[in-house]
C-alpha cells in the first residue's frame, strides 16, 4: 500500500533517486578508502614507527569530494525537479542555495588564504625549530639525529644551517647512515646542508655528526630549517577553488527555480477553492473585547421634612408613640398644617458620560438598537468620547453590521494609535468574517502593543492555523499557552495543529480508492475530529459513502458541506448524482439547475441535468441543456451522442426510418446520420454503392452490406 501511495502522491521518484545517491556515495567511498590505502602504500606508510602522509589523503579526498559534489548537485536538480508540489520545491531549493553559498565562501575563502605568499614562509616559520647551540670536547664528536618529515608528512626539513663561534668542526649529514654531505667549518663560518629542499621522498632517519678537528673545545649552533608540503599552497587551493566555483554555479542554477515556486508557495492557503479545506470559522478568545456592563446603582429615597428640605430616611427620626390617643383627645387637638407642594424637579441637561451610561444599561438588557442610538447621541454631543465610541462599535458588532463597526474603530485609532480595545475588536471581526490575512496582520499590530498577551497570541494561532501555516500556528499555541498555563483550549488546540491533516487526507483518499472504504472513513472522521468543517473530508466521506452503498449518508455529509459553503460546486454535483441514481428526479434536478445557474460554464452540470430531463421524459429541454454542455465542451462525443439520439426519437418513426430500424445494427442515430447524408428513400439506397454509405459516420462494411442487401430486395419484391 505504500508504494501505491507514493505513486498517487508522487513521491515514488523522490525515494528512487534518493535510493540511487545513497548508493551511488556509498560506492564513492569505498573507491575513495582504496585509492587511499594504496597512495599511503607507494609513500611508504607505516604504523611503527607512525607515518601516514596526510597530503595524499587531503588531495585524494578533495578530488573524490568533487566528484561527489558533482553528482550530488545533478541528483538534488532531479529531486526538485520531480518533487510534487511548488512548496516542496521552493524549501529545496532554498536550503541548498543558502549551504551552497556557504559552501562556496568557506572553500573560495580558504583558498584565497593558502594563495597568498606569506602563507608558506609563515607556515615554515611555525613548524621551524629554535637554534640549538652543542658543545664539542676536544678531538670528539656530537651526533644529532631527527627523523623528516614528520609522521604525518605535512613539515619536513629543507636545510640544516650550521654556525661555528669557535674552534673547527667537520659536520657530516647522512640519510639512513648513508653519507649525503659534508662541510669544513672553522670559527665564525656558516655552512648551509641540504636535507631534502624542495619535497621529501619518503619517511628517513637524518643525522648530524659535528667532529671536533682541534685540541680546544668547539662550539656551534644549527638550525633545521623546514618547509610544509607543496601541494597545500598549489593542487589544494585549485581544488578549493574548482569546489567553490560549482557551488556558486549551483546557486545561480536553483536561483530562478526558487524564484519561480516562492509565489506559489506562499500563496496556496490564502487563495482556498471550493473543495480545499476550510476551518472552522468560530474562533473563541478568552478576551473578546468591551462588552458594556451596566453599573446598578439605586438612588437614595428622599423623605420630606417639616421644612420642606430632602433628607435621607437613615438619618431621620421615627417617632413612635408610648400609648394610644383616644378618639376624645383627637378630636379636641389642634389641626395640623397641610404639608407645602413638593418642589418641581429640575432635570439636568444630558451629557456624554450620562447618555453612555444609559447606553451601557439597553446594551445589557439586549437592546442593542436603543443602545447604539444612545451612544450616537453621546457622539453628537462629543465626538471625540472615547466610551460611547467603543461602545457604539460593540453594539454595531452586535447587530452583525461589521463593515460600519470596523470604521468606527479604525477611526478611534487614528486618533489614538495604541488604544488596545480598538485594536482587539478589529482582530474579532476580522476573524468572525473569516479574513485570516487581515486578521493576522492586525493581531501582529495588537502584539506590538503587548507582546506577551496570551490572548492575543492564541488568535494569532487560530489565524495561521486558517492559513494554512501550522508550524507557525504551533508556536504561537505554545507560547501563549507558557503565559496562560491553565488554558484548556490552548491544549486541545494545540493537539489539533499537531495532527498531520493533509497526510491524513491523502490517506484517506487512496484508501478509498483502493476500496478500503472502512479504513477511508475511519480517517476521515479522524481528519473531522480535528476539524468539522473540512470541507475536503466530508466530500471524501460522502465519495466513500457513496461507493460502499450507502447513499443516504452520503447525501448528510454533502449537506454538512453546503452548510458551510452552500456553492460548493462538487458538492452539489456529488448530491445531484446520488438523488438521481436513487431515483429522486424532482430534489436532483433542483441541485442541477442550482449548480447551473452558480456556475454557467460547468459542462457537467448541463450535462447532468439533460440526463435528468431526459429520465423525467423532458426531451426538448434536455436537449436545449445537451446543447448548452456541448457549447462548454464542443469535442465531448458523449454528449454529442445523447444529442443525436434525442434528435434520431423526435423523427417520426414510420416511412424510411421505420424501415431502417428494422435493419440489425441501424438505430436512431444511425438513422439520423443517413437520411442527413441525403439517403432518404428506398431508391437511394439502392443506388448508393458500399463505399458512399460507408462515408456516413458510424456505417460499417457489414452495415453498408445489409443495408444494399435489404433495399435492393425490397425494390426487387416490388417489381
Amino acid at each position: 500500500m505504500s508504494r501505491y501511495a507514493d505513486r498517487i502522491q508522487g513521491t515514488d521518484r523522490l525515494l528512487r533517486i534518493r535510493r540511487i545517491r545513497k548508493a551511488v556515495f556509498a560506492g564513492i567511498i569505498a573507491l575513495t578508502l582504496v585509492l587511499i590505502f594504496a597512495r599511503l602504500d607507494s609513500e611508504g606508510a607505516r604504523i611503527k614507527p607512525l607515518f601516514l602522509p596526510v597530503n595524499g589523503i587531503i588531495e585524494l579526498c578533495l578530488i573524490m569530494g568533487f566528484v561527489s559534489a558533482i553528482i550530488g548537485l545533478f541528483l538534488r536538480h532531479l529531486e526538485i525537479k520531480h518533487a510534487p508540489r511548488d512548496g516542496q520545491r521552493y524549501l529545496m531549493a532554498k536550503s541548498s542555495m543558502a549551504r551552497a553559498i556557504r559552501t562556496a565562501g568557506f572553500a573560495i575563502g580558504l583558498a584565497v588564504a593558502l594563495l597568498l605568499a606569506v602563507t608558506p614562509s609563515l607556515a615554515a616559520t611555525l613548524f621551524s625549530d629554535a637554534p640549538q647551540v652543542v658543545q664539542i670536547d676536544p678531538r670528539n664528536r656530537e651526533v644529532v639525529t631527527f627523523t623528516s618529515p614528520d609522521p604525518l608528512g605535512v613539515s619536513f626539513v629543507t636545510h640544516a644551517t650550521v654556525v661555528v663561534t669557535s674552534g673547527h668542526a667537520l659536520v657530516t649529514l647522512t640519510r639512513n647512515g648513508v653519507n649525503v654531505s659534508m662541510a669544513d667549518l672553522n670559527a665564525t663560518q656558516r655552512g648551509t646542508l641540504d636535507v631534502e629542499p624542495r619535497m621529501w621522498a619518503a619517511s628517513a632517519t637524518w643525522s648530524l655528526i659535528f667532529q671536533n678537528q682541534v685540541g680546544n673545545s668547539t662550539f656551534l649552533t644549527f638550525v633545521l630549517e623546514k618547509g610544509v608540503v607543496p601541494t597545500l599552497f598549489s593542487t589544494v587551493p585549485f581544488l578549493l577553488f574548482l569546489y567553490g566555483v560549482t557551488e556558486t554555479s549551483w546557486w545561480i542554477v536553483l536561483r530562478p527555480v526558487r524564484d519561480r515556486t516562492k509565489s506559489a508557495s506562499l500563496s496556496v492557503a490564502a487563495n482556498l477553492d471550493e473543495d480545499e479545506r476550510v476551518y472552522d470559522g468560530t474562533v473563541q478568545a478568552t478576551n473578546q473585547g468591551p462588552e458594556p456592563e451596566p453599573e446598578r446603582e439605586i438612588a437614595p429615597a428622599t423623605v420630606v421634612a417639616s421644612n420642606s428640605r430632602p433628607v435621607n430616611p437613615a438619618s431621620a427620626p421615627v417617632s413612635i408613640p408610648s400609648t394610644p390617643i383616644s378618639p376624645r383627645r383627637a378630636a379636641t387637638a389642634p389641626a395640623e398644617p397641610a404639608p407645602p407642594p413638593p418642589r418641581r424637579v429640575v432635570r439636568q441637561p444630558e451629557t456624554p458620560a450620562s447618555l453612555a451610561k444609559k447606553a451601557e444599561g439597553l446594551a445589557a438588557a439586549g437592546n442593542y438598537q436603543d443602545a447604539l442610538e444612545a451612544y450616537e447621541s453621546a457622539i453628537d454631543i462629543d465626538r471625540t468620547y472615547l466610551p460611547a465610541l467603543l461602545g457604539r462599535g460593540s453594539c454595531l458588532t452586535r447587530l452583525n453590521r461589521k463593515a460600519e463597526a470596523l470604521e468606527v474603530y479604525k477611526g478611534i485609532l487614528r486618533n489614538d494609535v495604541r488604544n488596545f480595545a480598538a485594536h482587539r475588536m478589529i482582530v474579532r471581526i476580522y476573524a468572525d468574517e473569516r479574513r485570516w490575512r487581515e486578521c493576522l496582520e492586525a493581531v501582529g499590530e495588537l502584539l506590538r502593543l503587548r507582546p506577551n498577551d496570551p490572548a492575543a497570541l492564541e488568535m494569532k494561532g487560530d489565524a495561521l492555523t486558517n492559513l494554512g501555516r501550522r508550524p507557525e500556528a504551533l508556536a504561537a499555541y505554545e507560547e501563549a499557552a507558557a503565559l496562560d498555563p491553565k488554558n484548556g483550549n490552548l491544549r486541545q488546540k494545540i493537539e489539533e495543529v499537531r495532527v498531520d491533516v493533509p497526510g491524513l487526507l491523502s490517506r484517506a483518499l487512496i484508501a478509498s480508492a483502493s476500496g478500503n472504504y472502512t479504513q477511508a472513513l475511519s480517517l476521515f472522521d479522524d481528519i473531522l475530529e480535528v476539524e468539522p468543517s473540512n470541507v475536503n473530508a466530508l466530500i471524501g466521506k460522502a465519495v466513500a459513502y457513496r461507493r460502499s452503498g450507502k447513499p443516504q449518508e452520503a447525501v448528510n455529509c454533502l449537506d454538512l458541506v453546503l452548510g458551510v459553503q452552500p456553492n460548493n460546486a462538487s458538492a452539489l454535483l456529488n448530491r445531484g448524482n446520488i438523488l438521481f441514481a436513487e431515483g429522486d428526479l424532482e430534489t436532483a434536478l433542483d441541485a442541477f439547475d442550482h449548480l447551473t445557474q452558480l456556475y454557467p460554464n460547468d459542462e457537467e452540470a448541463w450535462a447532468a441535468q439533460g440526463d435528468v430531463l431526459v429520465k423525467m421524459g423532458r426531451e426538448d429541454d434536455a436537449l436545449r441543456a445537451y446543447t448548452e454542455a456541448l457549447k462548454r465542451s464542443p469535442g465531448d462525443e458523449g454528449i454529442q451522442r445523447r444529442i443525436l439520439e434525442l434528435q434520431a426519437a423526435k423523427v417520426d418513426d414510420s416511412g424510411i426510418y421505420q424501415e431502417l430500424f428494422g435493419i440489425k445494427g441501424i438505430g436512431k442515430a444511425r438513422a439520423k446520420a443517413l437520411t442527413d447524408a441525403g439517403f432518404k428513400t428506398a431508391e437511394d439506397f439502392a443506388k448508393a454503392t458500399a463505399k458512399d454509405l460507408m462515408s456516413v459516420k458510424g456505417i460499417t462494411r457489414k452495415l453498408a452490406d445489409d443495408l444494399l442487401e435489404h433495399f435492393r430486395a425490397s425494390l426487387a419484391e416490388a417489381r
